[in-house]
């Protein structure tokens, strides 16, 4: 077996050792433009020289319309370039490679952020009413995410990673709870997946080939079983890795977890994926001790083991699991402080 936490291959580049700091937004350190802050910078300088191999920027927005948030950080523009090139940079002088996630919230964008959010298909939750895109916006945003990746290239990212996860337009896309679409981009499990072909065939026109191109997709749109043909359209249609979560809500696959299985059944769908693709697999949520991860890693059930709030809770947890000291374990607060304040975190006062 090779070292546990020795380097691995990923796509043709080496990653030091498994372990990936996946995308979590630090809401309110950008401003409300959108730019790089020096909390930004700060922030991530701090939590690289954590150890992670792999270091994946938070959700950066394509367009202004799709924000999740108007603090979200942007690359909407090449005014942006400047500051997200000092984001690689520091995640790059503490050895990690340098991935930032590519974001469009679509239905889920907020109310101050536009009044009709923008979707595969009309629809409403909760008195809130989105738009079914025209052809023409749906041909746009794949451009935008396009023109996106080029300026994450040109900021010295060694790739980018799509959001098709977490109930944002991607997974608007793919799952028939939202799509009713007639056209090229609904129906069909093909057509649902097309959006996410399109962008990958765009973003290698502007990137080429060895710019790593990933996606963050869920387990669970709309089961395990098609989710695992996405998974196999995706590898076949050229993406480099899947970053395996939840989709469009959070119902559960209906799949039996072993009892022995340490984890949740979101970590369990990104297993039964890697089963069936080649390429690297990163699993994730609430993976917040070293049992879990060598559990993960020694039974070869994930290439990749994505630490999330473990890591927003304690800045040295890898260098912590890996050599002295002790965890500052995360306390599981609901909702996570990070989510409005990441200063409020218990263990950070």
């Amino acid at each position: 077996m090779k070292n546990l936490y020795g380097e691995r291959d990923f796509g043709k580049l080496k990653l030091k050792n498994p372990l990936v700091l996946p995308s979590m937004v630090a809401f309110g350190f950008a401003d409300d433009n959108g730019y790089v802050s020096e909390r930004n910078i700060e922030h991530y300088d701090r939590i690289s020289k954590n150890g992670a191999g792999l270091v994946i920027v938070e959700a950066t927005c394509i367009n202004p319309e799709g924000r999740l948030s108007i603090d979200q950080l942007a690359i909407w523009d090449d005014s942006y370039v400047e500051g997200l090139k000092r984001l690689s940079s520091v995640i790059h002088k503490n050895g990690a490679i340098a991935i930032i996630q590519l974001h469009h919230a679509g239905l889920r964008a907020k109310a101050d952020v536009t009044e009709t959010p923008l979707t595969s298909w009309d629809f409403e939750q909760k008195g809130r009413v989105s738009k079914g895109m025209t052809k023409d916006q749906v041909e746009k945003t794949i451009e935008d995410f396009s023109k996106a990746a080029k300026r994450a290239q040109m900021a010295g990212f060694d790739g980018v990673e799509i959001h098709g996860a977490h109930g944002y337009l991607l997974t608007q896309f793919f799952s028939k709870k939202v799509n009713a679409r007639t056209d090229e981009y609904g129906g069909s499990h093909e057509n649902r997946n097309r959006i996410a072909k399109k962008i990958h065939d765009e973003i290698r026109k502007e990137t080429g080939e060895d710019f790593i191109l990933g996606i963050r997709m869920g387990s669970n749109d709309d089961t395990i079983e098609e989710s695992i043909e996405r998974a196999k359209y995706l590898e076949k249609n050229g993406y480099d890795y899947l970053h395996v979560s939840t989709g469009f809500d959070n119902t559960q696959i209906e799949a039996e977890i072993p009892e022995e299985f340490p984890c949740n059944w979101i970590v369990y769908g990104g297993t039964l994926i890697k089963k069936n693709v080649e390429i690297p697999v990163i699993g994730v949520n609430k993976i917040l001790t070293r049992k879990q991860v060598d559990y993960l890693l020694e039974n070869q059930l994930l290439d990749l083991v994505a630490i999330g709030r473990a890591q927003l809770a304690d800045h040295d947890f890898i260098e912590h699991m890996t050599g002295d000291g002790e965890i500052v374990t995360c306390l599981e607060c609901s909702p996570c402080k990070w989510f409005s304040d990441g200063t409020k975190c218990p263990r950070h006062m």
